[in-house]
């Protein structure tokens, strides 16, 4: 069982090495959605490539944001990490999560297919959320601990 603020916490300062005064971070976890049975290493390794593709994509951007939200959903904590970028385009979300696509000069394209496999590990699926508001929003969930773990751990 692991406290998914560490989780993520420790994900972020990694992800935004060299970057905390140009991206702007935020962190909500629900209540209920605190603590889950995960493997810490993989979904840490998740996060770090999600929250580094996001920071490449804010390059230019004007409003620069990295938001991350837990919420807890039965017995699931699914987990958005969201960006302002500029989004994908249409092209490259149809095959987004396929081996060796890549929107990147020096990218091997295998981290959103390493990410997908993690997650499903997990019990759950990688997803890309179609947002009207032009955010790219990737979205995973993972094995909730339950309220009673979340209560007996604080």
């Amino acid at each position: 069982m692991e406290r998914l603020e560490t989780v993520i916490r420790e994900a972020a300062t990694l992800a935004l090495a060299g970057n905390e005064r140009a991206v702007s971070f935020s962190l909500r976890i629900a209540p209920d959605a605190a603590w889950a049975f995960i493997d810490k290493v993989q979904i840490q390794q998740l996060l770090l490539n999600l929250m580094r593709n996001s920071v490449e994509a804010l390059e230019g951007a004007v409003a620069r944001r990295l938001d991350l939200l837990t919420t807890r959903n039965g017995d699931r904590i699914e987990l958005r990490v969201s960006d302002s970028g500029p989004g994908l385009p249409a092209a490259v979300r149809a095959r987004l999560f396929q081996p060796f696509v890549t929107t990147k000069a020096e990218g091997l394209g295998v981290g959103l297919s390493i990410c997908r496999t993690i997650a499903q590990g997990h019990g759950g699926d990688l997803v890309l959320e179609d947002r009207q508001d032009g955010r790219t929003t990737f979205c995973f969930t993972v094995p909730s601990a339950g309220e009673e773990a979340t209560l007996a751990a604080l």
